[in-house]
């Protein structure tokens, strides 16, 4: 075998672990396709963008045009300086991903996203992740996630969160997120801005025996190449 075909071989591996991994976790989450208008399904206030929802608080999520990427996203806020603002989205009842099922079982998804802003001294914000059954069941719930002071009102953090091995009967993601305050105060305003959500990687199982079986070939190879 030669050189060139060795690298192609690798490439050919590489490029079909990668299409295997894609991100499967949540639905426009950078939040550039605008809402639809499809009526909210229960328990939700409605829609602001595609796919994803607000809770009926008095504080409807706004679609701000304050983007890390693109044009657009999400904007948690309470001007009134009482009450929160919350965002969610069910992957699959919301969202209309594809179920996840059996190959998935056993993987930890990294949560990551974007934010900015500030919550003013009286607030704070936070997610929670949760794997959910077919019957709506929570199967495991990251509890709230406060992530207040990992962010700042005039440059974009990343937040990750590595959640638990997807355990068997899991169907669906469910992410919550939501700012809370009492009254403002210093002059401070209570917005924080999200963009770029992914739930990723989720891949199967035999992707990884996949890859490392093909780069297993391909090191043999290129061995016997040197020695030859």
């Amino acid at each position: 075998m030669s050189f060139k075909s060795l690298s192609v071989t690798a490439v050919a591996v590489l490029a079909l672990f990668a299409a295997s991994a894609q991100a499967q976790g949540f639905a426009n989450g950078s939040f550039e396709a605008a809402s639809t208008g499809t009526p909210a399904p229960p328990g939700g206030s409605g829609f602001f963008a595609a796919n994803w929802l607000f809770a009926p608080t008095g504080n409807p999520v706004q679609w701000s045009t304050e983007a890390r990427t693109g044009t657009r996203s999400a904007l948690l806020t309470v001007p009134t300086g009482f009450g929160g603002s919350t965002l969610f989205q069910n992957s699959v009842d919301h969202g209309l991903l594809a179920p996840l099922g059996a190959s998935n079982v056993g993987f930890a998804p990294v949560l990551s996203f974007w934010a900015k802003g500030d919550v003013s001294t009286t607030g704070n914000v936070l997610f929670s992740l949760r794997y959910l059954a077919a019957n709506g069941a929570i199967l495991f719930n990251s509890g709230n996630v406060f992530f207040q002071d990992q962010i700042n009102r005039t440059t974009w953090s990343n937040i990750t969160y590595q959640g638990a091995a997807i355990p068997v009967g899991t169907a669906a993601m469910f992410l919550e997120m939501n700012t809370a305050v009492g009254p403002l105060l210093d002059n401070r305003l209570n917005a924080v801005y999200i963009d770029d959500i992914t739930l990723a990687p989720i891949p199967e199982p035999g992707t990884y025996a996949l890859l490392l079986a093909g780069l297993g070939v391909v090191g043999v190879m290129a061995k016997r190449r040197r020695a030859a």
